[in-house]
């Protein structure tokens, strides 16, 4: 991602050889020096601490992380596999339930919010909107400088955020019925302030965001003219069945940006792209082989031919 610190990636790259100890000391290092990427690096450092069978030592970084005010969804603390050695210690039971009780009551004052970035040209005619939608445990500023040149095109860019907290400052697309009443009423806010071209409207997204974004579009609560889906993660295809052949999307556009070193994503987004052929949605694929879950490098470009592919240009 773009704002992620270099550190971050060449970590990871450690932890994948196995090298974990040599992965500590790095973000260790820089771990104070990025404080919007903080939260992100204390976890990682428990995570690493576990794997080192360091467990008094990951749990005290986590104790850490929640004095500095973080907090941590059961994803994280649960079902990461880095952490089963500590499942069941006293002392990391304790944190994780102090880190859930901090979560609940910041779910509670979360609400959904909209990044606005109006078209530095307008014209007389009806303005085109693209719609952006945040990674997991993300946040829509995180996502701005991706779209944010649309608007140098005459393009209205508007980027929602998840009301789902799964930490600090970090949101999720997990519960598809908020998304299902958010996201609408965020359109609908847009179409009393904007003159909005339904024939130019594009939703788009990262991971989650992109499979909200394809499930939005297919659900038709406002009207789009195709969706643009970066590393979506679908899951299971057949729970796409129900929601594919309940209506008629021949009228839909649809572009996938896949990495080809994307195992947890990838494979399902191609299944998913060959049902919507088959009812019906034009699709186009783009896969860049040494990519793993990201955007790519060149994405103006890749954005570009995305939207005159689905707007049939």
């Amino acid at each position: 991602m773009k704002d992620e610190p270099v550190e971050f990636s060449q970590t990871f790259a450690l932890y994948m050889k196995g090298e974990y100890s040599t992965a500590y000391d790095l973000i260790t290092s820089i771990c104070d020096f990025y404080p919007a990427w903080q939260g992100r690096a204390y976890e990682i450092r428990v995570d690493l601490a576990a794997m080192m069978g360091k467990l008094d030592l990951a749990e005290t970084i986590l104790e850490q992380a929640l004095d500095l005010g973080y907090f941590y969804n059961e994803f994280v603390l649960r079902r990461d596999e880095d952490l089963k050695e500590l499942q069941g210690r006293p002392r990391f039971e304790s944190l994780v339930e102090r880190s859930f009780r901090i979560l609940a009551d910041e779910q509670l004052k979360s609400k959904p919010k909209l990044k606005i970035i109006e078209p530095n040209l307008v014209g007389e005619s009806k303005i085109p909107l693209l719609i952006g939608l945040h990674g997991n445990n993300s946040h829509a500023e995180g996502f701005s400088d991706y779209w944010g040149s649309l608007a140098n095109q005459g393009w209205l860019v508007a980027l929602p955020q998840s009301a789902e907290l799964s930490g600090k400052g970090l949101y999720v697309w997990n519960d598809f019925k908020r998304v299902e009443k958010d996201i609408p009423a965020h359109y609908q806010t847009l179409t009393a302030n904007y003159d909005i071209d339904s024939h130019k409207t594009i939703i788009a997204g990262f991971s989650k965001g992109g499979h909200a974004s394809i499930h939005l579009s297919l659900k038709g609560f406002f009207p789009v003219k195709g969706f643009l889906a970066l590393a979506p993660y679908v899951g299971d295809i057949n729970n796409w069945l129900p929601l594919l052949n309940a209506a008629d999307h021949s009228s839909l556009r649809g572009y996938f940006v896949l990495g080809g070193k994307d195992q947890s994503c990838t494979p399902g987004a191609m299944k998913l792209k060959d049902e919507l052929i088959r009812v019906g949605v034009n699709c186009e694929m783009e896969v860049f082989p040494e990519m793993e879950h990201d955007i790519p490098s060149n994405f103006e470009e890749v954005l570009q031919r995305a939207i005159r592919f689905i707007m049939n240009d």
